[in-house]
């Protein structure tokens, strides 16, 4: 395979010996897997009051009254606070704000109308638990029932009420993409192929639900939650109590799992902020599992309607499309971006010559929908590598080929798509070929043919390829598409007198093992032992500003590249600091693992200690420096990233239950130069395990009155150990031109291709008279109701 990209072990600069491509151990993890972890729930906060939040049973409503006059009485309870008592709180602020868009304006308490159930309308602050029950049970709300639209076509219907009275109708905002003639390319099409394509609604189900607690501090107030973006939950709260920023504290102690639905504020870390502030008192709240289910922003809820023309060799010829976005009741922090998103990486690795894509966002009366893993990506791929399927059926042709004759070759890259997007580097043919070697795709296929199982089982397989936004920014890229923070990151390096180093950090760990690959790279530069690299990170009061905070795949290729800049800034320093204390010329001077010593002559050298010593006694200070040692380093990409790879499945249904099971997965993936080869396979396995739930399991339903039916583990069932077949993983290393780092995200790389290989192995295993499966998930009913008639 002349064409596949060639391992690269090491970036331009690295130096030999390099812990970078090493699989280091992971920080923390003794203490995480023997119960020391420091969540929320675990910070001390003496004579804390507990926090309860009341919230709606009714899925629309306008708010006549409530009175909470019985409920303050109850003794233990400190305050009650509805929406009434938010005067001179600002609504909670949009991080998306796209042009064109309408906004809720909802504060962190509903005023005068509920819109989903889960919708908070006061809160408790009492003494414990129990008396903050009882003083909710007395409070008293008086409502009118408003329409109810459970559906995006229910809330788009010509004269449907709409749920904001400011707004012409229930959609969000538009987005529209065009590129060639795409009416063109349709009229002189051989083949049109079309389709409708659904992503259900998915919880993130992090293991730590979410929690906030907070306490009067001076003036100010420090909060700690659990959060991926203490900068931004800052910024926010501090805009909604009209706060200067350095009057708030927000720290993230260790983080239960994220995946994005702790990725902007919530209401509840406004509210907590308030309540500290007016009582005076130390509060905590800490959600419930049966509360995340309706509390918590949901993901996905996306429709696609797909139209691709071909030529006559199964080429691509245009594409059009219609993405509706459910935002459930507000457009929330996040606006319509996944449906953005959606659009902007419809056309994946694959060359379309011309477009046109309509994307919206519409509110409905269900919990809001906000980021989650792979953030409209899966959403996008899922249409696409269904439909391509479909394609190579009705053309002939095995669903290889149609790919291999499509995908933008290495020689045209950078490639850029309808969006403005940038395919950086690779070669996607070639990943495409050594996964399906590496699968044995052309015997999986012999074997299926052969017929079902002695057991049954029908055996279907499926592939699919994909690409992933990585590298979020760079900022004038996010100013122009309405992102209300900028993309680059900030790190500090500073070298203690031992000669020890500290590594702070805007990047939130959250499961990802994002500071133990910041600090290989930090410890590379400056020649040290990663164990000699000390992280900090969490706190707004010490971690240096991060302007999108720990998202869109951004840790190792933006924050890396921000720690590189900022250890090789110090690593200078320190060489300047060798040569005059060595009396030679700084050129002379080189860092080694003993510190530093005159290049060609090993016997005249320093330790860092002595060096770090000599900084900061400050006694015989180098002409143009000062005393200690410290530097820091922003970074700000110049463009995406974008990593790529495919999928092979292999599965088997049973045709009387309509079960599927996933027997084996190849995962062929580039995501750039590996930091750490051992976090970069376990993203990627995590990655396909919520995958193999979203695609076969898990959903969050309602009924037809907008009640949610999805309000425990009993209801939600993500997969099991059980459900997960081996993951044999193939990586490859073609580095970015982007970056000097080589280095591309890889958080959400797992998630975005497997809902679609599954679902095209179990159309593969159903047969051409099956139905199709263009909804996710693929329950045992939705599989019996495709089954191929029966011949009598």
């Amino acid at each position: 395979m002349a064409d596949t990209p060639m391992p690269v072990s090491l970036p331009s600069g690295m130096p030999a010996g390099s812990a970078v491509g090493s699989s280091a151990p992971r920080r923390t993890l003794d203490r995480f897997v023997t119960g020391k972890g420091r969540y929320v729930a675990d910070i001390p906060l003496p004579g804390a009051l507990t926090v309860l939040l009341l919230r709606s049973t009714l899925p629309h409503a306008a708010i006549l009254s409530v009175d909470a006059t019985a409920a303050r009485r109850v003794p233990g309870v400190v305050a009650v606070l509805t929406g009434a008592d938010l005067t001179g709180v600002g609504p909670q602020p949009s991080l998306w704000d796209l042009p064109g868009q309408n906004y809720s304006n909802l504060k962190a308490l509903a005023t005068d109308r509920l819109l989903y159930v889960g919708h908070p309308y006061a809160v408790v602050a009492a003494r414990d638990a129990d008396a903050a029950a009882a003083a909710a049970a007395l409070v008293v709300l008086e409502t009118d029932g408003l329409p109810v639209h459970v559906t995006i076509d229910q809330a788009m219907a010509p004269g449907a009420a709409r749920l904001y009275d400011h707004w012409p109708d229930n959609v969000v905002g538009r987005q529209h993409w065009t590129a060639g003639d795409a009416g063109a390319g349709f009229a002189a099409a051989t083949h049109r192929l079309s389709g409708r394509f659904t992503t259900q609604r998915v919880h993130a189900l992090s293991l730590e639900p979410r929690g906030v607690a907070a306490m009067p501090d001076g003036d100010g107030v420090t909060v700690w939650t659990s959060t991926q973006s203490i900068h931004q939950v800052r910024a926010g709260i501090a805009e909604c109590l009209d706060l200067p920023e350095h009057r708030v504290r927000v720290i993230a102690p260790d983080v239960g799992g994220a995946f994005g639905m702790k990725g902007c504020i919530h209401g509840e870390e406004t509210l907590l902020a308030l309540l500290a502030l007016r009582l005076q008192r130390p509060v905590r709240w800490l959600e419930t599992r049966r509360e995340a289910f309706i509390a918590s922003p949901h993901g996905r809820d996306m429709r696609v309607d797909l139209d691709v023309a071909f030529d006559a060799d199964g080429r691509f010829l245009a594409l059009k499309a219609d993405i509706v976005l459910d935002k459930g009741a507000d457009p929330y922090a996040t606006s319509i971006g996944t449906a953005w998103v959606t659009g902007a990486v419809l056309t994946g690795p694959y060359h379309v010559p011309a477009v046109d894509i309509h994307s919206c966002g519409v509110v409905t009366n269900k919990t809001p929908t906000g980021a989650y893993r792979g953030y409209g990506q899966p959403e996008a791929n899922f249409p696409l590598e269904r439909l391509l399927d479909m394609a190579a059926r009705r053309l002939g042709l095995d669903p290889a080929e149609i790919r291999r004759r499509n995908m933008v070759a290495p020689d045209r890259m950078p490639f850029a798509l309808h969006s403005g997007v940038l395919l950086d580097s690779g070669c996607y043919a070639g990943l495409l070929e050594a996964t399906l070697e590496r699968f044995g795709y052309v015997a999986a296929l012999e074997r299926a043919a052969a017929g079902p199982r002695p057991d049954g089982r029908v055996v279907g397989i499926g592939i699919a390829s994909y690409i992933e936004m990585t590298n979020f920014g760079p900022s004038p890229v996010c100013k122009l598409i309405g992102v209300n923070n900028g993309g680059f990151d900030t790190s500090v390096v500073r070298m203690e007198p031992s000669g020890h180093v500290r590594l702070l950090i805007g990047q939130t760990p959250m499961g990802q093992g994002v500071e133990t690959s910041l600090a290989q790279i930090c410890a590379d530069r400056l020649h040290l032992p990663v164990e000699d690299v000390s992280v900090v990170h969490g706190d707004t009061l010490s971690a240096p500003y991060t302007a999108y905070a720990s998202g869109g795949s951004r840790g190792a290729g933006v924050a890396g590249m921000s720690v590189r800049l900022a250890a090789d800034r110090l690593a200078e320093r320190v060489r300047r600091w060798g040569a005059h204390l060595l009396r030679v010329e700084a050129d002379r001077v080189v860092l080694t693992q003993a510190g530093v010593q005159v290049e060609g002559e090993p016997t005249r050298r320093l330790s860092m200690a002595a060096i770090a010593r000599a900084a900061y006694y400050g006694a015989d200070v180098p002409p143009g420096l000062e005393p200690g040692l410290e530097d820091r380093a922003a970074y700000d990409p110049p463009a995406l990233a974008i990593s790529y790879g495919s999928v092979a499945v292999e599965v088997s249904v049973d045709p009387d239950l309509g079960k599927v099971r996933v027997e084996r997965i190849t995962f062929g993936h580039d995501c750039g130069v590996q930091i750490n080869p051992a976090i970069v396979d376990g993203q990627v396995r995590g990655g396909v395990a919520q995958a193999v739930g979203a695609t076969l399991f898990e959903e969050i339903r309602y009924d037809g009155a907008g009640q949610p039916l999805t309000l425990s583990l009993h209801d939600y069932l993500p997969p099991l150990a059980s459900d997960l077949p081996a993951i044999d993983l193939l990586h490859f290393e073609t580095p970015t031109p982007f970056s000097p780092l080589g280095a591309k995200g890889v958080g959400e790389t797992g998630i975005i291709a497997v809902p679609a290989a599954i679902a095209n192995a179990v159309q593969h295993a159903l047969g051409p008279r099956g139905g199709a499966m263009n909804s996710l998930p693929l329950t045992p009913e939705r599989v019996l109701d495709a089954m191929p008639p029966v011949d009598i």
